[in-house]
């Protein structure tokens, strides 16, 4: 019995998690590793991971790292046509990358990694088109036990197979200089992030240093090449993409982590927020921030809302999604930094990580959940068309935290 034979056969069993730890990642990347057409494995790509681009539609940002010094190709090719093509890659460090442009809107790719006369296996690419899709949203991956957030991840894509988009609303990792903690995130992310467009939001863990200092967030740059937003301090900090029916705002909130080490988030970012915001030619304007806009402890908005709250009402933002509290609460809409029959929805995404808080109820929250020492990992399902937004926010068990439906006024 061959090894892989023998890892198949005990994950199939339910005993993965007792095989030795490089069998044990082995198994897990076996499907990566698995290629076709006579190739021989390319067994030294790891983390492969599609992240978002300006516009979806048209281009793909392809990621992956490796240990080994090489080569790489990538091969792609539209599905049902026969000829294939190949992109020169680039390199950071043990980062691979590479941009894939010019594909049509609502498509499907294929590709994968080539070397020589080795390959990875084919791997989906979807592009966006002008209408409805269904996205993921996590928040607060951070873990001591990366499992946790592992499971998280595999539970939504095994019950959301048809999501295209994935946002982890900032603090994925517990320390944003430590190498380690990112190749435990993304080995736990493995499922989800091959096959899916990626928006990463950035969080204060990710602006720590390995002495546990505020610190420029060096790492979490390392891991994504981000849409430009042409602030020339702040690259890759904020951006914004189209995807379907929605243009998404990515905001940054580090600004006491940061301010001291890189003057000028604010104002560049308000400059960058007000001109794209006007150019918007999308039904839904939805924003992604990790710091959320109430401090439960005094039972009022902020310093993040000061900054942000009337911003968005002049911008008529539809959806404002925040994490770092550790807790899902809807507040349903406010406006004028009072709840109201109109204005912008905001929701606060609970965890996925194992790092659990407990902040105290509000009357601010219209869906809390019911034991707040006990609240388990959870995750959003959003569903989004031109006439409707769906949410679906429920655990890793099953249980439905919330559900509700924004729809669009003419």
């Amino acid at each position: 019995m061959s090894r892989r034979f023998f890892i198949k056969f005990l994950v199939a069993l339910g005993l993965g998690a007792y095989l030795p730890k490089n069998w044990a990642e082995a198994a897990r990347l076996d499907e990566l590793h698995t290629p076709q057409d006579g190739y021989e494995p390319l067994t030294s790509v790891r983390f492969l991971r599609q992240v978002v681009t300006k516009d979806s539609r048209s281009s793909r940002m392809i990621m992956w790292e490796s240990e080994s010094e090489e080569n790489f190709l990538l091969e792609w090719k539209m599905v049902g046509e026969d000829a294939a093509h190949f992109s020169e890659v680039e390199r950071r460090d043990l980062i691979y990358f590479c941009a894939l442009e010019n594909l049509k809107p609502e498509s499907l790719y294929k590709f994968r990694i080539v070397a020589g006369e080795r390959a990875t296996s084919w791997q989906n690419l979807r592009t966006a088109g002008d209408g409805e899709f269904q996205m993921i949203i996590f928040s607060d991956s951070q873990c001591e036990n990366y499992n946790v957030w592992q499971k998280t991840a595999d539970t939504a894509d095994e019950n959301f197979p048809d999501a295209e988009l994935v946002v982890v609303v900032g603090d994925l990792v517990d320390n944003g200089q430590a190498d380690y903690q990112w190749r435990a995130w993304h080995f736990a992310a493995t499922k989800i992030l091959s096959e899916r467009t990626f928006a990463p939001v950035m969080g204060n863990h990710e602006c720590y240093g390995v002495d546990w200092f505020n610190a420029l967030p060096t790492g979490y740059l390392k891991q994504f090449e981000l849409p430009a937003n042409d602030a020339k301090k702040f690259g890759g900090y904020f951006y914004s993409f189209d995807y379907g029916a929605a243009h998404f705002f990515i905001l940054n909130t580090q600004f006491a982590e940061l301010d001291a080490l890189n003057p000028g988030l604010q104002d560049a970012q308000e400059y960058f927020f007000r001109r794209d915001a006007a150019q918007v030619n999308r039904p839904w304007k939805i924003v992604f921030m990790h710091k959320d806009i109430y401090d439960y402890a005094q039972d009022k908005f902020n310093d993040i809302a000061e900054r942000f709250l009337d911003l968005f009402d002049e911008l008529e933002i539809d959806l404002v999604f925040t994490g770092h509290l550790h807790t899902y609460r809807n507040r349903g809409k406010i406006f004028a930094r009072k709840k109201s029959a109109r204005g912008t929805t905001y929701v606060l995404c609970g965890r996925s990580g194992d790092q659990k808080y407990v902040e105290p109820p509000s009357a601010i929250d219209e869906v809390t959940y019911k034991n707040l020492r006990g609240e388990p990992e959870n995750f959003i399902a959003l569903n989004v068309s031109a006439a409707e937004i769906k949410l679906l926010a429920r655990t890793v068990d099953g249980e439905i935290l919330d559900s509700f439906t924004i729809r669009k006024e003419n």
